[in-house]
């Protein structure tokens, strides 16, 4: 008889899908001790044919939904007419329904109670967002009490001033009649926890868990002979590099921007202006893997991190992480009171200037082009930028499943 711990996780986003919040969930999967613990997966067939799989020692379980009733994923390429409809099916499908994959929520279960049957679940780990993955898990536990709820937070619910009165006063309603049922909540940074902690109920333990990176490639210390920027990843919103144009105009036009340099954007639409002048500056690469693109990265002579200040707080960004792992100059245009901040500066990664500040952003360029002409390197917290890989995280995750906090 195994004393193996066996822990059902339920999301949305999974190998081989290409999401941050898959990356997440993987590395769960991953780096749990399969001597110890043993990982189930439920989440959501994009295609007829996956049905089961199994990745890093753990069982997949792909379950379908009605792909007719559904939201539809909209692209920057699309014609206007396409994104029309689709907008006009999103909105009708979030009048008539909650769900993001209307009838999975009914397979999962249904699964779920199969899996339980045949080796006891001691474990629930439910990811939000979105919502099913939350109220599958519920209604597990209502049927199999003694079973232990995780319930992963990668973002806010109710909280989330980013989202509208409708439907955070909808994540409030099942706030309150999930949270009673849970035990354990986590998620990726401390002020979205502290916000979940706001509910007070006594019953729920918290546990941070970040993202991290999650490769094993050496940091590549070269100069190129033109100095290069690498950007990855989309903008949206007011999410855009718009500032950093502005200070690049007005270093140019004061001819205080005195070597010749180069922008790269990996994975990035054109949905944004680039000033005329820079238009023979700046490259766009196609989506790549994840290890290519950290290849990229660790080329570089600045990575540039782009996220203006909001209402919430507690945010990453999703490439953070990865651009730490390389150790090469950050110039983050960030929130300077939020996390990424806090971080980029505890691992002496580079300088965070308020994304709106075009004079702090112009020095801010000027001292990296400096330190990069004199060969100056910054001197990175080595063991701070270790302990972000994603495995190291994981333990957290293992700790409380065994029962080791």
């Amino acid at each position: 008889m195994s004393n193996k711990k066996h822990l059902l996780i339920i999301c949305s986003h999974f190998h081989p899908m290409k999401h941050i919040a898959s990356y997440r969930m993987n590395a769960f999967a991953k780096y749990l001790d399969p001597s110890k613990i043993e990982v189930t997966v439920l989440t959501v067939s994009e295609t007829e044919k996956r049905k089961e799989k199994v990745f890093n020692n753990t069982w997949v379980y792909y379950l379908p939904y009605n792909t007719i009733f559904r939201l539809r994923k909209q692209k920057q390429s699309m014609p206007k007419w396409k994104h029309w409809l689709y907008s006009l099916n999103n909105k009708l499908m979030r009048f008539f329904s909650k769900s993001d994959y209307p009838g999975w929520q009914k397979n999962a279960l249904k699964k779920a109670l199969k899996l339980d049957e045949k080796k006891k679940i001691d474990f629930i780990l439910s990811s939000f967002s979105p919502i099913d993955s939350h109220l599958i898990a519920f209604e597990l536990k209502k049927r199999r009490s003694a079973t232990k709820w995780i319930a992963d937070m990668r973002d806010e619910m109710s909280l989330n001033q980013m989202l509208g009165k409708k439907e955070r006063k909808y994540y409030k309603k099942v706030e309150d009649f999930i949270f009673p049922e849970v035990d354990f909540i986590s998620a990726v940074s401390s002020p979205i926890l502290d916000g979940f902690k706001n509910h007070r109920n006594k019953k729920i333990q918290y546990i941070e868990i970040r993202n991290g990176f999650d490769h094993e490639e050496k940091p590549i210390k070269k100069r190129n002979e033109i100095f290069t920027f690498v950007y990855a990843g989309s903008f949206y919103g007011k999410r855009k590099p718009d500032t950093f144009f502005s200070a690049l105009k007005e270093l140019t036009a004061s001819e205080k921007l005195k070597i010749p340099w180069k922008l790269l954007f990996i994975g990035t639409p054109k949905n944004f202006s680039i000033p005329k002048q820079f238009e023979k500056n700046i490259s766009f690469i196609n989506s790549m893997e994840n290890i290519e693109v950290i290849k990229i990265l660790a080329q570089s002579d600045c990575n540039l991190l782009i996220h203006p200040p909001s209402k919430a707080k507690g945010i990453f960004t999703g490439k953070l992480f990865d651009y730490l792992s390389v150790k090469q100059p950050i110039l983050a245009l960030v929130d300077v009171e939020d996390v990424a901040a806090d971080l980029i500066n505890k691992c002496n990664a580079g300088n965070p200037v308020d994304f709106y500040d075009i004079k702090s952003i112009k020095e801010e360029i000027i001292g990296i082009f400096e330190r990069w002409q004199n060969n100056i390197e910054n001197q990175y917290n080595e063991d701070l930028i270790t302990s972000l890989h994603r495995k190291k995280e994981v333990l957290k995750l293992q700790k409380t499943i065994l029962n080791e906090i």
